[in-house]
Parts: structure tokens; sequence; C-alpha cells
């Protein structure tokens, strides 16, 4: 058909039409995953626990074999002495956490006995224990990355004291820049964070491939920090 000025007009169908609009970019799109996942996990955490309980069980709870000293509690979560007294004391007459004397101080760790510490432990694993302090790392770098996700025994809710942190970021990042940004991490996880760091190109391929290491990432637990098993897949 023609327009006013005697122009011809094409009148694409709907397709025809997004497909000469800009495309968003993946990473753009991987952002917006990113954000979204991280609000969700916020909202629920923020609905079923107070911010000083939550840095509280987040960190001792992913530390199940420490026992720490309040003030070391104090320093790793910004928690204000106070309030960290009441929510220690609050969690240890339930017994959610286990109070120690020693000497003139006091120590608590996690009881790893009582009912619901498994559970309790699966629910900050995937969010505002070590997903959530993973995804805030990696925040900076949340445009260039595919996916994230931890892999191993932290994934399988089978991590002992020793156990690393292994976590794959697949994207447009270097080793260093990740290392970088998941170092930090450490202290307060009381573990090393072992990252691995591929191109979805190269993860791809090795999946292809037969690779061995790619295959066992694919079967085995995940828990992913940004994105999803369809960005890999």
């Amino acid at each position: 058909m023609t327009n006013t000025t005697g122009a011809r007009v094409v009148d694409l169908p709907r397709k025809g039409i997004e497909f000469l609009l800009p495309i968003r970019s993946q990473y753009s799109y991987n952002r917006g995953v990113f954000e979204n996942g991280w609000n969700m996990s916020k909202q629920f955490m923020d609905l079923l626990f107070g911010g000083y309980r939550r840095q509280v069980l987040g960190l001792l709870l992913l530390r199940p074999d420490d026992s720490l000293y309040v003030r070391q509690i104090a320093r790793l979560t910004g928690v204000p002495p106070g309030s960290l007294h009441r929510e220690l004391l609050s969690l240890a007459s339930v017994g959610i956490l286990l109070r120690e004397p020693a000497g003139n101080q006091v120590r608590y760790r996690a009881n790893r006995e009582h009912p619901v510490h498994a559970e309790l432990a699966e629910i900050f694993r995937k969010t505002s224990g070590l997903a959530d302090l993973l995804r805030d790392a990696l925040a900076p770098l949340g445009d260039l990355i595919t996916s994230a996700f931890v892999f191993g025994s932290m994934a399988r809710g089978t991590a002992v004291a020793s156990s690393d942190v292994d976590v794959c970021v697949i994207g447009d990042v270097t080793l260093a820049q990740v290392v970088g940004a998941l170092t930090p991490q450490c202290e307060r996880l009381g573990r090393v964070v072992n990252p691995v760091v591929m191109t979805i190109a190269e993860f791809r391929s090795q999946r292809a491939s037969g690779d061995r290491f790619v295959s066992r990432l694919i079967k085995e637990p995940k828990l992913f920090v940004i994105g999803s098993a369809d960005d890999i897949g």
C-alpha cells in the first residue's frame, strides 16, 4: 500500500516488525533475570526473618562446624552489639544455635541436631546465605555473565568443614575478574571459593564433545546464582 506522500509502505507481519526492532542483548536480558531473582529472594527472606536475624543465621548456618565469638559475628555481619546479643540469645533459647561459654566470653554455633537445622540451612544456601552473597559479589559483572551456579558438595548439601564453594561462571568474563569479585566473600563464608570460568561457546562445545567435567556439571545438582538451567541448555 502507499501513504499520503505516494511512497510505498510495506505492511510487515508482527514477526517481521520485531525482527527490525533493536534487539535487546543477551546480557541485558540476563541482568533483568538477575534482578528479578534477587528481588524475589530478598522479599521471601524479608517475609520470614528480620534483617539482623537473617544476617546472623546466614553466617552461622553456612559455617556449621565453626564456633564463633560474639565479636567475630559482629564483625562479619555488621549487626549492632545490642541487637546482636538479643538475636543470639533468642536463637539459642529455641535451640537453633548453641551457646558455649569460653572463659569470660561466649561462642555461638549452629545446632546440627535441631529438628529444622537441615531445612533451615537449605533455605539459607539458596537465598540470603550463600546464593545472595555470591549474587551480590558478582553483581558488578552481571551484564557480562550468562549463568553462574554453585556445584559440588555445597549444591548437594553434603559439604563438610573443609569443603570449598565451587562456582561455575559462564560468560564474557575473565578468571581474574571473577576471582577479584568473589575472594572478599571467603572470610564471610569461612570457605575457599573456587571458581571455574568459561564462555558460553566453550561450555556448549565441551558439552557437545562429551567433556567429562561439563557432563558432570549438567547432571549434578546446581544452585543457580545468576540465570537458570535454560541459559546453558
